[in-house]
């Protein structure tokens, strides 16, 4: 198997014979020479596999992502119903007429290019990671020879945007009456939104003085221990054996965008979504001493890795670390 450009162009050509003798000549469609040799690579392999166990039958994209959308679904509700249901659309509007072996890195990298120009990057980023997640799970059943490389995807910086006391304070003076004891609850459970719009009176737990956030993110329920201030909001808002906690004129709240977005405005609040609510509250856990690991727990996060952008917020952040250089210079004075 060679690689070479065919005169004028960038692109680079695989030149290579299968197990038969037969000579073929593909473009790989992309001028990566790394990325094409691994291209070249997987069509040999898979001339090979099917010269010793048979041409492996087409199976329709589309009839793979059905089968992930239901596994998807029994896993996560929630989360599916809320963000997955919406991504597998976008996927097989893109790639349903497609078969899985025809789904290969250009195609890939065209829909990913497409993605850009309308959406932000980690968008684009979530999107191709449940595409190699259909792909990957093709390949473990048998039905899919290699999984094609995906485009190199940058790291996302966590968002660190969080309320201070004072904008806070001015962000619930300027929130809608109904708003108001959402905004100080989210803040002080780390709850997200979803999460506190489907709160229900049943995982209310006024004695022991816990919530509940069930079938969350992650899917598991996750129990958070109540603030005063929590409390106090839940006594205000009057305590019900069943029913929605947060309702708009005696209905539960389905959305809160433009009444945030108005709050937002009125206090003169710039760059603040409501997720950053959740990131408060993990914030200022932090900086009160509390272990990255507990806060973990508390958001409901599977790993440190997502917690640990607010690591340089806990109080003795570098202060250990530059204590114990100081000795080393204290000693040395000392031996001089």
């Amino acid at each position: 198997m060679r690689l070479y450009q065919r005169n004028g162009s960038t692109t680079w050509w695989a030149d290579w014979r299968d197990q038969n003798g037969k000579r073929h000549r593909k473009s790989t469609g992309t001028k990566d020479k790394a990325l094409a040799d691994a291209l070249a690579a997987k069509w040999t392999h898979q001339s090979f596999l099917e010269k010793h166990f048979g041409a492996m039958p087409e199976i329709p994209f589309r009839d793979t992502l059905l089968r992930y959308a239901q596994y998807k679904e029994r896993e996560n509700p929630s989360s599916y119903k809320n963000t997955g249901k919406y991504r597998l659309q976008l996927l097989l509007d893109r790639f349903g007429e497609l078969n899985l072996s025809e789904i290969d890195v250009r195609k890939i990298e065209d829909f990913a290019s497409e993605r850009r120009a309308t959406v932000k990057e980690g968008s684009v980023q979530r999107e191709l990671t449940v595409l190699k997640a259909i792909l990957n799970r093709a390949h473990r059943e048998g039905t899919l020879v290699s999984v094609p490389l995906f485009p190199r995807m940058r790291k996302q910086r966590g968002r660190k945007r969080w309320l201070s006391v004072k904008e806070e304070q001015r962000l619930i003076a300027a929130a809608a009456n109904h708003l108001k004891p959402l905004i100080g609850f989210a803040v002080d459970t780390g709850g997200r939104r979803s999460e506190l719009l489907r709160l229900d009176w049943r995982h209310v737990d006024m004695e022991r003085g816990f919530i509940t956030f069930i079938d969350t993110k992650n899917g598991e329920d996750r129990s958070v221990r109540l603030t005063n201030r929590a409390y106090q909001l839940l006594v205000s808002l009057g305590a019900q054996e069943t029913g929605p906690v947060f309702t708009y004129q005696g209905k539960a709240m389905k959305a809160v965008t433009s009444s945030f977005k108005g709050a937002r405005t009125r206090a003169k609040i710039d760059d603040l979504r409501f997720h950053d609510l959740r990131h408060t509250f993990a914030s200022r856990l932090v900086q009160q001493g509390v272990s990255l690991y507990e806060v973990m727990h508390l958001t409901g996060h599977k790993s440190l890795e997502m917690v640990q952008r607010y690591a340089h917020l806990a109080p003795d952040f570098q202060g250990r670390a530059i204590e114990a250089l100081n000795s080393y210079g204290t000693n040395l004075a000392q031996s001089d």
